[in-house]
């Protein structure tokens, strides 16, 4: 079997795209999610707190403990009514984020063959190659580093606020909350970072592993080509044909030519027909197209004249089949009455 030691093609990834083989990493939904859930907090911890404070003063309030009956229903009916509307609203967040993190990496895609039942799924003995392929034992050991440094991390932004805990014993309640609120703050944030630093890790692994999945042999790239391009001897005969017709072409205005104006690198066909008429390129061109222009000049009898300067100022101002500019008039002008001078 070839080795696949080439890169992918454009239109091999195009067709994997098609499949729903794309690059993908799931600890990069999960680290958009939970950075985002946390920003949240954050930004409406707030609001959070009044509202737990508003239920706090109204569960221990003076009438409600001495009338329990009265006032209790209210307070469970603003608890339940306060943990749906948080419930609704984390889910809602939740899904957003999932879905603008899956968006980020592989935009507008569906891919119906992806959802589409496989029995080879029910094989026990592919569901066990699965479980211990390389792939999900390289996943294990990301999770069990991921844990690790997230462990290590907490117990460093926690360390230096464990006394915090051991004086809540002599706080107000409010001072309690707000002292929680902030070791859980800390303990999200940290986790934050954890969370988007092996995201982009894993992100980058999983591009690795796709592009080596994706990787062609040698066979496989030269029968793209034939797809797409056609047989390559096909196409060189036709790149062939088309150089000698051009060639063909050209030499017709070559012979059509007043004087043939050349520099090492370029050369110019002009024509004029006489007075009353202006010079005109009919044909330019460099390297090899120079060089065949010269030769035919010369089987052609047509009058040539290296002059650097001059050619290099009408290959740069004037375009094909355009008159030569007033300021090359003079030049020109003495240039042509040699050719009509010179021609046998």
């Amino acid at each position: 079997m070839a080795e696949k030691n080439q890169k992918p093609t454009p239109r091999r990834l195009r067709e994997a795209r098609k499949q729903g083989q794309v690059v993908r990493s799931q600890d990069v939904t999960s680290a958009v999610v939970f950075v985002g859930m946390t920003s949240a907090l954050a930004l409406g911890g707030a609001w959070l707190f009044e509202h737990f404070y508003q239920l706090f003063n109204m569960a221990m309030s003076a009438v409600a403990l001495h009338h329990p009956g009265t006032h209790m229903a209210a307070a469970y009916g603003a608890a339940l009514h306060a943990w749906l509307s948080m419930g609704l609203a984390i889910m809602a967040l939740c899904g957003v984020l999932g879905v603008a993190g899956a968006f980020a990496q592989v935009g507008g895609l569906i891919a119906w063959s992806r959802i589409r039942p496989d029995l080879k799924h029910l094989n026990p003995g592919e569901g066990l190659k699965r479980m211990f392929s390389m792939r999900n034992l390289i996943s294990l050991a990301k999770t069990g580093a991921k844990t690790l440094c997230l462990a290590l991390l907490l117990f460093v932004a926690v360390r230096g606020m464990l006394q915090a805990p051991l004086d809540a014993g002599y706080l107000e309640p409010m001072q309690i909350l707000a002292l929680t609120a902030r070791l859980v703050m800390t303990v999200l944030g940290w986790a934050a970072v954890v969370f988007a630093v092996f995201a982009a890790l894993d992100y980058v692994h999983e591009q690795a592993e796709f592009t080596k999945k994706q990787r062609m042999s040698i066979e496989d790239v030269r029968r793209e080509y034939k797809e797409t391009e056609g047989d390559p001897r096909v196409a060189a005969r036709r790149r062939t044909l088309a150089r000698e017709a051009l060639f063909n072409a050209m030499e017709d205005r070559v012979r059509a030519a007043s004087v043939i104006l050349y520099s090492p690198q370029r050369a110019i066909a002009l024509w004029y027909v006489g007075a009353g008429s202006l010079p005109r390129v009919i044909l330019r061109g460099e390297g090899e197209v120079a060089v065949r222009m010269r030769e035919q000049a010369e089987r052609n009898l047509v009058p040539t004249l290296a002059n650097t300067g001059l050619t290099e100022k009408i290959f740069e101002q004037v375009p094909l089949d355009q008159y030569i500019d007033r300021t090359l008039f003079r030049e020109v002008a003495e240039l042509l009455q040699w050719a009509q001078g010179d021609r046998p």
